[in-house]
């Protein structure tokens, strides 16, 4: 049965069931309201169908798996007989806490499985309606058949929209009833009196009513209303502080167009804007002039005649192009309590948080072999069987009488037993609610000793923020411990205010994606307060969970800060075991080499209670690791054979136990590292921060004491956030072999020329951008439309980004066809899909930094039209704070300390492109009140139930906050790309000529093909001075640390050893040979699928079988030549956490991002005069 029957079957149930249950329950005297007869539906739906089960009892799942179970509870009685013999059914009814179903209803389908064609990835689908209003008075048959119908669409834009997905399996339709007062506009109410003192608004007690439309009409059918009276109509509203923001826009209005305006407090209204302007001028701009406003973001036009630059309508339609394609909401570029400046100000994180935690899970490995499609099982459930955490306690800060009287655990945790997880939470809250009263803490000062009264006296600047003491704006305070009342330093009066204790303890887990699951479901304990940053609905950056009063626990990620494995970690610290300060404190000296390493446990093997009672270490079969399908080592199995002798171990229990307490005790001896260099160097506390570019970008603005200027014209940032483009990744030549003599794997052709491939890359390419000059203030609009950016010096005190039309001429195409200049994104022909493509193309309205415009028109493109130019001062600010960690990766003493400075340069630009639109709306709730009160906003999109005591509601975002320097990241992105062109055209072109050619290249890397005799003799006496060649043997002629890890050298990837032969599918998707050894590169491939089961040899099986195709063929997306491999990978599925193993495309010759020629094997960029 193809997917569609199998919609249509589950659709028929649905509206045979919903038409029963709202007849059947039908009691209610007002037929005008809601439907809240239906208060004992459930919804039933079963998601994972056991292959092992005869058809008949699948037959019978499926008629069950969408019908309405009429109950007064959800006990088991309810379910059908041949669920009840299944392992696994999904009960969506609404959280037993929230006992009141809601009357929202939403259609889905539920679970399908997509496979891309091209990249091989699985990926659970489920398309879904909006909600839509049900009423005991609605047409249920064409209710039903809209959403349906809706669902289709959806399904089938997804599958030809040019993305390569295809549909592999389908699990059925889901019907969620959600019972809510919906947000619909009624009777008249009285306005706030701010709203109604702007005398914008015509509120009357009596409006108009629309046919076929729900009274009172909910937000989502505005379209309907537009679509029925071919009108176009706007909704806003307004939030807590009675400011506007958009709920609906048309993208066009039309000649008959109506501004709404939508109120809540109890009910709700609708009233008519007669004047927009007036409504929302005022929180835009306090000037009188004349101006129009952008009804979707509210930015304002002059609406004065200007003939220096754009003025009124023509202003305003040429920004339209841009805002409309973003997602509607309300910019706020600064708040009126904001600075004009991005600034340092956390002058208080220089103390250390006295108190901190550091935590990890153990889990059984349940089997299961739930089939979820002929490409994906779960193969295990991990279930937490117990937790360890470790309380770190500075006692320099607070004394031990304090910790003992508050029973503030000194020594590390460990539990193993039944419910680890909720066990874990309530553990964590008791001592946390310590941690809050011991904060309380408040002793006076003491008296003050002579030598401390002097270093008063003496004192002349605020030891946190440096400034110089004075009577009148820089007061000088004593501060003091509150712990222990003795005095402390001299701070100024606004910086000892800011000195107080934390108000969140930090919980520190490594890969907090894995283990944060277990802690979710268990945040419904009370009725307190969640608090999340999500990345998506599954996967939290943090989250909190409210103590008392304003105090939290705070779950954090130390992976964030530190993304390498724990092992890693541990063996990068070194050594030196004064750095392992805590597992010292625990163990004594004779087994201190036993712990200071990460040891070995057998996951799979341990997959029941009773397991943990075997009495001998397993044999080292039972270690087997699925997920990167390999056995431990020999030294390995030898080392925890010798744990067990050494410390007398009896269990495997009691080794789990060991196993657990040593992971906690190595993280925070990591963690406490990385927080000493952090104080050390930049009198910062990590532990403040979330993630390694919060903490990087603060380091940087308190080092360089940099004041980078908001931008406070949302047209402007609209601007800039159009021209940002990535790192430039394409295959441009897909093979190519060496041919050189007297070289293992070369078959040498004497009558052809010696051919090189060479790997070139740069060294921290966007560290060397960040040394140059970027924006720093004074953004305004120019309207110098000759502006000649060929005579603006690269560090010249005035800079400019600019909109304009370029023309690439013909006679530069075969020059340039390896890496044209401006890099666009764009959609490939025939597809919809945005990519990041170098082409020979005229550019049009394109954005870019002056730099590299500069660049493309010295290299022979033209510049046509400027149409809009953004001046700034610009400077070097960020040029020391690149040098510090420059300087101090070469002096870094162990691999910890420099992977560590390397990754404090990149964070900052990283936090610098941070967009504010990819941020969620996500709450998490368990009062079931504060669930309704939510669900009422007209926001609202959707939620997800966890359990009986805890769900998550998913919001559009009302406004968007846009606090980030995102004009710092363009120009990185820019400037880099100007380091990348100069050393292609003007170092290796210029040398080479045609006798060089572009195989591959990913942002700061090339892999050319260079017809010379030897490179290497090229490299030591005419290219030396672009080189880093540090990592060549030090023997070796062309060897020299002079420009060692200098950020935009360039270091031959091969260290002077040849590479045989090159093949490249498709960008992120290349392996090379040399000397003989296979290196392979394949995103998004699991590296142990890599390492053991695919070689060059396959890569250049699918490229021979692809050339071989007709051009039409390889055109074609549904007949792909690829090669799939089985992957053993961790998912969620609401913070359930699996196992499994996915059957997933790893080759493929397809690649659009340049045109294939014939013979599979040379490309050219879209654009080219030959494509004509």
């Amino acid at each position: 049965m193809g997917s569609t029957s199998i919609l249509w079957s589950h659709y028929n149930r649905w509206h045979n069931s919903l038409q029963t249950k709202l007849m059947k329950n039908s009691t209610l005297k007002n037929i005008q309201e809601p439907a809240r007869a239906i208060e004992s539906v459930t919804i039933m739906t079963y998601i994972e169908i056991d292959s092992n089960e005869s058809n008949s009892d699948n037959e019978q799942i499926a008629s069950t798996s969408s019908t309405f179970i009429s109950s007064q509870s959800t006990s088991s009685s309810s379910i059908s007989p041949a669920l009840k013999r299944k392992k696994h059914y999904h009960n969506d009814n609404i959280c037993k806490r929230n006992s009141r179903p809601l009357d929202k209803n939403r259609c889905e389908i539920i679970t399908q499985i997509y496979e891309n064609t091209i990249t091989g990835e699985i990926r659970d689908v489920s398309f879904k309606t909006l909600n839509v209003a049900c009423f005991l008075t609605s047409n249920l048959t064409a209710l039903l058949k809209n959403m349906y119908d809706k669902l289709l669409n959806e399904q089938e834009t997804f599958t030809l929209k040019g993305s390569s997905w295809r549909q592999i399996s389908l699990d059925g339709l889901q019907l969620r009833i959600n019972k809510v007062n919906l947000l619909g506009g009624s009777s008249f109410i009285k306005l706030p009196k701010i709203i109604y003192d702007k005398k914008a608004i015509i509120n009357k007690k009596s409006g108009l009513n629309f046919n076929c439309i729900n009274y009172p009409t909910p937000i989502n059918q505005i379209k309907k209303i537009e679509k029925i009276n071919n009108v176009s109509v706007n909704v806003y509203s307004c939030d807590d502080k009675n400011q506007i923001y958009p709920l609906h826009v048309s993208n066009k209005e039309k000649s008959d167009h109506f501004d709404l305006f939508f109120f809540t407090n109890v009910s709700s209204h609708y009233c008519f804007i007669n004047n927009f302007s007036r409504l929302v001028r005022s929180q835009r701009t306090k000037h009188i002039s004349k101006i129009i406003i952008c009804k979707r973001c509210f930015s304002t036009f002059s609406n004065k005649p200007n003939k220096n630059k754009p003025w009124g309508q023509h202003a305003l339609d040429s920004h339209k192009v841009i805002c409309q394609k973003h997602k509607l909401c309300k910019p706020v570029m600064i708040e009126p309590r904001d600075d004009e400046f991005i600034q340092f100000k956390n002058f208080n994180r220089a103390d250390r948080i006295p108190i901190v935690i550091y935590a990890d899970f153990e889990c059984f490995l349940k089997p299961v072999n739930n089939i979820i499609s002929n490409k994906t099982k779960n193969t295990h459930y991990h279930k937490p069987m117990s937790y360890g955490f470790y309380v770190k306690i500075d006692y320099n800060i607070v004394p031990i009488e304090l910790i003992k009287k508050f029973k503030i655990p000194r020594k590390p945790i460990i539990y193993r037993g039944k419910n680890a997880s909720k066990h874990f939470m309530n553990t964590i809250i008791n001592i946390s609610t310590n941690i809050y009263y011991l904060y309380k803490t408040n002793k006076s000062m003491i008296k003050l000793t002579k030598e401390e009264e002097t270093q008063y006296i003496n004192s002349t600047k605020c030891v946190h923020c440096l400034r110089l003491f004075n009577s009148e704006t820089v007061m000088k305070v004593r501060d003091h411990s509150h712990f222990t009342g003795k005095y402390l330093r001299a701070l100024c009066l606004e910086c000892n205010f800011l000195a107080q204790n934390p108000k969140f303890v930090p919980v520190y887990f490594h890969n907090l994606s894995y283990d944060g699951h277990f802690i979710v479901r268990t945040l419904g304990c009370n009725d307190n307060d969640i608090r999340i940053i999500p990345n998506s609905s599954e996967k939290y950056i943090s989250f909190s969970k409210q103590i008392l009063n304003n105090f939290y626990v705070k779950f954090v990620d130390t992976f964030m800060f530190l993304p390498e494995s724990l092992s890693n970690l541990a063996t990068n610290l070194g050594e030196d075991k004064s750095k392992f300060r805590e597992i010292t404190k625990h163990f004594t000296i004779e087994n201190i080499d036993l712990v200071i390493r990460k040891g070995v446990f057998p996951y799979e093997y341990v997959d029941c209670n009773s397991k943990l009672s075997d009495t001998t270490l397993p044999p080292r079969y039972k270690f087997y690791n699925s997920l990167t399908d390999d056995h431990i080592s020999k030294k390995d199995y030898m080392h925890a054979c010798n744990v067990w002798e050494k410390f007398k171990i009896k269990t495997l229990g009691e080794y789990s136990d060991l196993y657990l307490l040593t992971d906690v005790l190595i993280l925070a001896d990591v963690f406490e590292n990385f927080r000493d260099i952090c104080l050390k160097t930049f009198n910062l506390d990590a532990s403040y921060y979330l993630t390694v570019p919060g903490f990087a970008f603060d380091a940087m603005l308190f080092y360089t004491g940099v004041k980078l200027e908001r931008l406070k014209e949302y047209p402007m940032l609209l601007m800039i956030e159009s021209g940002v483009r990535g790192g430039v990744c394409q295959s441009v030549r897909r093979y190519a072999r060496a041919n050189l003599p007297d070289v293992d794997g070369i078959i040498y052709n004497e009558k052809k020329p010696h051919v090189h491939l060479m790997y070139f890359d740069c060294v921290n390419l966007y560290g060397k951008s960040m040394l140059a000059s970027l924006p720093l203030k004074d953004f305004e609009w120019c309207y110098d439309f000759s502006l000649d950016v060929t005579k603006i010096d690269d560090d010249a005190p005035i800079g400019y980004i600019l909109e304009v039309d370029v023309d690439y001429p013909e006679k530069l195409h075969d020059d340039h066809c390896d890496l044209p200049f401006l890099p666009q994104n764009s959609c490939p022909p025939n597809t919809k899909i945005n990519k990041l493509l170098t082409t020979l193309n005229n550019k049009k309205n394109y954005v870019v930094h002056y730099r590299l415009l500069k660049q493309a028109i010295n290299n022979g493109l033209k510049l046509v039209k400027i149409h809009k130019i953004i001046k700034f001062t610009q400077s070097k600010w960020l040029a020391p704070h690149v040098e510090k960690c420059t300087s101090m990766r070469v002096l870094a003493n162990n691999k910890f300390e420099y992977e560590f400075w390397k990754l404090l340069v990149n964070s900052v630009y990283g936090k610098c492109m941070e967009n504010p639109r990819k941020r969620l709306n996500i709450k998490l709730v368990s009062n079931d009140q504060k669930a309704h009160q939510l669900m009422r906003k007209p926001n609202f999109i959707d939620r997800t139930i966890y359990n009986n005591n805890l769900m998550s509601l998913h919001f559009q975002k009302e406004k968007i906050k846009f606090d980030k320097p995102i004009y710092v990241g363009f120009s990185i992105l820019d400037v880099s790309k100007t380091y990348i062109y100069n050393f292609h055209y003007n170092i290796m072109k210029n040398k080479y000529g045609k006798k060089i050619s572009l195989l591959y290249t990913d942002t700061d890397s090339l892999i050319y093909r260079i017809k010379t005799n030897n490179f290497l003799n090229d490299l030591k006496f005419d290219l030396l001075d672009y080189f880093d060649t540090s990592n060549f043997p030090i023997n070796h002629y062309c060897f020299s640390n002079k420009h060692k890890n200098i950020p935009g050298f360039f270091k031959d990837e091969l260290k002077s050893e040849t590479m045989t032969q090159f093949v490249t599918l498709r960008p992120k998707l290349y392996a090379y040979t040399v000397s003989g050894v296979e290196y392979k590169k394949a995103k998004g491939v699991k590296k142990y699928v890599r390492d053991k089961y695919m070689t060059v040899d396959h890569y250049l099986n699918i490229l021979s079988e692809f050339s071989s195709q007709n051009a039409d063929a390889q055109k074609d997306k549904t007949k792909q030549i690829s090669t799939s491999c089985d992957m053993n990978i961790i998912q969620s599925n609401k913070h359930h956490v699996y196992s499994k193993t996915m059957k997933k495309i790893v080759l493929s010759a397809n690649d659009d991002k340049r045109v294939i020629l014939k013979g599979g094997i040379r490309t050219l960029p879209y654009g080219h005069y030959k494509l004509n």
